[in-house]
């Protein structure tokens, strides 16, 4: 099982979540509770399976445009810390998918000029789960989720799995 994680849902499992961030289902526009619990699971479910959390490089470049520099390198070791996450680099293969992406709809108004805005992040990321033959691609990004469908990718969001159940702690005073 080889999974890519977008930025939204790395956010998640490097438990690095802003306090008011709410996550949506692109699926069913529900919100989704326990987001980082259920990263969590996700990555303990593809670890158990021995299989590989792949994080492409734009990802990882817009999860580190959130954190100080100064952290840079402190987050960076947590990520190649955990022993089934991949970091992907955007390659020539990746490059070929992403300009395979564009469409003719696309093309015919496509303005020269914006060609270089067209390769975004988005398309970088499911170009790379393209290149790299990626099972899932796991977001929470409504275009990124609708286009990676479109390129016949299997998408999942946060929603699609269940959290560990919570642990109660019990009152023995009463």
């Amino acid at each position: 099982m080889r999974i890519v994680l977008d930025t939204n849902v790395l956010v998640q499992a490097l438990g690095n979540a802003k306090d008011g961030i709410v996550l949506v289902d692109p699926a069913t526009g529900h919100n989704v509770d326990r987001a980082e619990a259920r990263a969590e699971a996700l990555i303990e479910m593809v670890d158990a399976r021995g299989g590989t959390v792949l994080i492409p490089t734009p990802a990882l470049a817009e999860y580190l445009v959130g954190i100080d520099r100064n952290f840079h390198q402190s987050h960076l070791d947590v990520i190649n810390g955990f022993s089934c996450f991949e970091i992907i680099s955007f390659d020539q293969i990746a490059a070929v998918e992403c300009a395979r992406m564009v469409d003719d709809n696309e093309l015919k108004v496509l303005d020269p000029a914006a060609t270089k805005a067209k390769l975004r992040f988005d398309r970088q990321i499911i170009a790379t789960a393209l290149a790299t033959n990626a099972d899932e691609v796991w977001t929470h990004d409504v275009g990124l989720y609708s286009k990676a469908q479109k390129c016949g990718l299997v998408v999942k969001s946060l929603g699609d799995i269940e959290p560990a159940p919570e642990q109660l702690e019990a009152d023995f005073d009463h």
